[in-house]
């Protein structure tokens, strides 16, 4: 494995915290071409919710890129196809996109050996104390995990693991069937609808901390002043809430989410990200009444949660001149691909 000084670590850490950029040094490849050399680490850093590992399999070089946006992915080179060197070139870069592998002897002219990533079946998580734990295996998948020390949780899924979770759930929720018929539906789609909203406040929520962690920097003075009154600035509460966030080992940015934001309100939740990332839900590719049909199930929600989940006439307030809109299977298949095309799109536009 490399060796570095914890100076030129935290340099390289710091650096390559961002969604794309390029990592290239020369490596000494004693133990490289050796097939009696199975496993070898080269290269391991954790920056911030960024993780990059090479290590060598047998005779593969492998690297893996984990990020919450992207997922781990996974680029390998076959090291018979690399000309043997004493001294070796390994470069490999990374976007949102894709990430790319090079490796060739160090010398003019040597012939540099490309891979292109692809996702990888080995999942990689970074903890909330800097660990790393490893997901699945080849042939192996995870669908949910999660993991708590003390009672307090360690590691949760990602904002779009936890999206893709929510989606499948209300697939298996709405395969169920009773001999109660139609007040079967009505309780199974509005449960239904609760698990979808529910799943689109986690999903803003946890994604709008992780850009930060990302490496991506949100505009925190235009956050406070929307989200914190004038009273409340001459008060220094901001300031009160940042040495909250010192102690509880948090960013600002993260307490500011936690405790002034609530993801589930839709006015709320479009105003956090234009102010923070200058992400605007109105430009993600969602036509405007998708967007209003998202904000009318919102509401159908709030209904179920405080009025009764055995209400059929969802939009009862407003009929007429509305026309009546009742809770069913029909209506839950609408709103999960409404609320999945919003999910997929605002997670692309947090690529870019």
């Amino acid at each position: 494995m490399l060796n570095l000084s914890n100076d030129a670590l935290k340099q390289l850490q710091e650096a390559i915290c961002r969604p794309e950029g390029t990592i290239e040094f020369t490596y000494v490849a004693e133990n490289l071409f050796k097939s009696n050399c199975l496993h070898e680490v080269i290269l391991e850093v954790i920056a911030g919710n960024h993780y990059f590992k090479i290590e060598k399999n047998n005779m593969n070089l492998i690297f893996y890129h984990f990020s919450p946006g992207t997922d781990t992915r996974v680029a390998v080179i076959d090291l018979v196809k690399v000309k043997r060197a004493p001294i070796i070139y390994i470069c490999f870069t990374w976007t949102p996109q894709e990430i790319n592998a090079y490796v060739g002897p160090y010398k003019v002219g040597g012939e540099i050996i490309k891979a292109v990533g692809k996702i990888s079946s080995i999942k990689y998580r970074i903890t909330k104390n800097g660990d790393i734990v490893q997901l699945g295996d080849m042939g192996v998948e995870v669908s949910y995990y999660s993991f708590f020390v003390g009672g307090k949780p360690m590691l949760k899924p990602t904002a779009f693991d936890t999206w893709k979770n929510t989606i499948e759930a209300i697939k298996v929720l709405q395969k169920g069937s009773s001999d109660d018929g139609y007040i079967f539906e009505t309780i199974i789609s509005n449960l239904s609808i609760v698990t979808l909203v529910t799943g689109f406040e986690v999903y803003c929520k946890t994604r709008f901390i992780e850009l930060e962690k990302e490496g991506i920097k949100p505009n925190i003075e235009a956050l406070v002043t929307s989200c914190f009154s004038r009273e409340e600035i001459e008060k220094q509460i901001p300031e009160n809430l940042k040495n909250k966030a010192s102690k509880e080992n948090k960013s600002f940015l993260e307490i500011i989410a936690d405790e002034k934001i609530n993801f589930q309100n839709y006015k709320e939740n479009k105003k956090a990200y234009r102010k923070a990332y200058n992400i605007k839900f109105s430009e993600i590719g969602i036509k405007s009444e998708e967007l209003s049909f998202l904000q009318q199930i919102i509401r159908f929600r709030h209904r179920i949660i405080h009025v009764s989940p055995f209400i059929s006439m969802l939009n009862q307030p407003e009929v007429s001149p509305e026309e009546p809109i009742f809770s069913s299977k029909e209506l839950v298949r609408k709103a999960m691909e409404c609320f999945d095309k919003f999910i997929n799109n605002l997670h692309q536009t947090t690529l870019i």
